[in-house]
């Protein structure tokens, strides 16, 4: 947690500069979608505020067979916007279907950037120029940015089973962006990242996982991972070329899940990627955390009892110090960590759930660990393997 909390401020926050004389990045926005009627006009809508010249971005709608309105709505836009707006049908698959319409979104895009995010997504007007500003800040320091991840929040105020979600969401983009500064990418979020066009169909897409070199394992056997594989397969041919994008006003938002269901089959979503990595160091760090999780369900099931009865451990005197001392320094560098993060994503208020993930995150963890090693989940109406 240490060297989480280090990684986290070893880079500092990136300050946008509007400066109309640096290189035009041009990009391709592509935003996969099923079943958004609700939400995508706001975010069509929120891309016809940004300060980056219309010219300089266009918009593909990746529809993966929605059977609600969602398409309709986007053609009734096509020729209100200000930008290049597109709406593309993705063929139906058995599998992988965000990675499809992904690889489909990149075959069709005109710009040497692809920029991605989810139709449930809002963003700020400075989105794409701060991701434009960074591309030009990293090509001045020789170190041209090839893979880009930024931050994503989850709207809190809906009620306190969104703010719960929302605080342990930071936790997530907050390690990710950990690693990512200190060299040790190990996750992202695919609704705010930015990667080179050229170089994701050089290395073949999603068409062959990473670390495979024998073309064994086709990436679209994997349902899930279209941000992290990704990230893996970039850092693997290209290690100094990506980084995370500490600025606020890069960050998107997007809705927390409305119900138990929906956040089951999300979590064991994301659950699922982690048996599927193929480097010793992702199992280690899995197996690792599972088991830290362990220990700190033990400690806060036995601390009410040794409270209560000094002589229920038949530990000695120093081990129990050293135990409890442990524990503790781990609760006071995790609230930090959390504390910087959520003053960073402008979500600080939620920090008082931190007593009730400290209390039954080691459950939730277990739990999600062992039900990631079962397949299938339901996801947007429509059951994955």
């Amino acid at each position: 947690m240490l060297f989480v909390l280090y990684g986290w401020h070893k880079e500092g926050i990136f300050v946008y500069q509007n400066n109309s004389e640096e290189k035009k990045i041009h990009f391709s926005v592509l935003i996969p979608v099923r079943n958004e009627a609700k939400n995508i006009a706001a975010l069509l809508n929120d891309l016809t505020l940004q300060d980056l010249d219309n010219n300089d971005f266009e918009v593909l709608v990746l529809d993966d067979n929605s059977d609600d309105e969602t398409a309709q709505i986007v053609k009734n836009l096509i020729n209100k916007m200000p930008y290049s707006l597109q709406l593309i049908s993705v063929p139906a698959a058995d599998s992988a279907h965000k990675k499809r319409a992904i690889t489909l979104g990149v075959s069709k895009a005109n710009f040497e950037y692809i920029i991605t995010t989810d139709g449930d997504c809002r963003v700020k007007k400075n989105w794409l120029s701060t991701f434009s500003n960074f591309i030009n800040y990293k090509e001045k320091t020789d170190k041209k940015a090839f893979f880009i991840a930024g931050a994503v929040r989850l709207n809190h105020k809906r009620d306190f089973f969104a703010t719960l979600q929302a605080s342990e969401f930071a936790t997530l983009i907050g390690c990710g962006g950990a690693a990512l500064n200190l060299g040790f990418p190990f996750t992202c979020n695919g609704a705010n990242m930015a990667y080179s066009k050229e170089l994701f169909e050089k290395m073949g897409g999603y068409e062959k996982q990473e670390n495979d070199n024998n073309n064994q394992n086709n990436g679209y056997q994997i349902s899930s991972g279209d941000d992290e594989f990704l990230l893996h397969k970039f850092y693997k041919n290209y290690p100094k070329n990506i980084f995370f994008l500490k600025s606020d006003k890069a960050i998107v938002e997007t809705e927390a899940t409305q119900t138990w269901k929906e956040f089951y089959n999300q979590r064991k979503r994301w659950a699922s990627k982690w048996n599927q990595h193929k480097k010793v160091s992702h199992a280690a760090i899995s197996v690792f955390v599972f088991l830290v999780q362990i220990f700190t369900l033990l400690i806060f099931i036995f601390l009410p009892f040794d409270i209560w009865n000094d002589n229920f451990y038949s530990f000695s005197l120093e081990l129990k110090k050293y135990l409890y001392f442990t524990f503790f320094f781990k609760m006071s560098l995790e609230f930090l960590f959390l504390f910087s993060v959520l003053f960073f994503l402008k979500q600080l208020k939620t920090i008082f759930t931190l007593l009730f993930w400290w209390l039954f995150y080691s459950l939730y963890a277990i739990f999600f660990g062992i039900a990631a090693q079962t397949k299938g989940y339901k996801w947007k109406g429509r059951k994955t393997k």
